[in-house]
């Protein structure tokens, strides 16, 4: 079985595990335990799918709908079509897409330069890609990405300029080049910045105070400096995420 062919299948998985002993999903299951990408996707899907099942349980229904269609059907005067029993599934189908745009819509409007830095940093940190160069010296490396024409903000959160750094990568996304410099982070855990150019983006991050969120397992911090948009990434816990950028953004 191929991952394509596995992952046609886990898609069809209910989020709850509830398919975790259907004969039909098992070996498609047991690849994606054996195969390290394949199961973060899976990962990836079944958060997804739940996020889904518990917006739409969390939706509440008027309760004077039935007569809100009743009234809306007599004096609009209906056709024969229209039924209460129609008018009661279009009623069920406007709810039922108007709590997913409500939970689509932020996707959509969701960064995808942020996606591709996740996605390249996954792969720089298990070896699957290396760093363009290394140094301890942060500054040895914006130097480098600043040479090489690569996005580097002209001034880096003051708790970053202390750490060590390991080295620096630079991706290209959509026409646009991407920075990624990684730190070793105060409390043990690697800390890493990404960079590009907002210009270069549709919905780039505030300037103000950076946005804190979770996304593929990371805590990230993202805002804009400039012309640079910048994210910065752990698997440390977010009040360390929020204590190194409180050093020099003062939040």
């Amino acid at each position: 079985m191929t991952n394509k062919e596995a992952s046609f299948l886990l898609g069809a998985c209910r989020p709850n595990g509830a398919d975790s002993g259907d004969p039909e999903f098992s070996e498609a299951l047991a690849q994606a335990g054996r195969d390290p990408a394949l199961k973060a996707w899976f990962d990836d899907q079944r958060q997804f799918d739940s996020a889904i099942a518990e917006r739409i349980q969390a939706l509440a229904i008027p309760p004077d709908l039935r007569s809100r269609i009743l009234t809306g059907g007599r004096l609009s005067r209906p056709s024969h079509f229209f039924t209460v029993r129609r008018l009661w599934a279009i009623a069920a189908l406007l709810l039922l897409f108007a709590g997913l745009g409500a939970f689509y819509l932020p996707l959509l409007h969701r960064d995808q330069w942020q996606d591709a830095a996740l996605a390249a940093l996954s792969q720089l940190v298990s070896g699957q890609e290396t760093f363009d160069v290394k140094s301890p010296n942060v500054a040895d490396l914006q130097q480098w990405l600043h040479a090489n024409g690569s996005p580097v903000a002209s001034a880096l959160p003051a708790s970053l300029q202390h750490l060590s750094s390991l080295g620096c990568k630079t991706i290209t996304w959509n026409g646009h080049a991407i920075s990624i410099i990684c730190f070793h982070g105060p409390g043990g855990e690697l800390v890493h910045l990404a960079m590009t150019q907002r210009d270069g983006i549709d919905n780039p991050p505030p300037s103000g105070p950076p946005v804190y969120a979770i996304r593929d397992g990371w805590n990230t911090a993202a805002w804009t400096q400039g012309d640079t948009a910048m994210m910065l990434i752990t698997k440390a816990p977010e009040s360390q995420l929020r204590a190194l950028l409180a050093v020099s953004l003062l939040l």
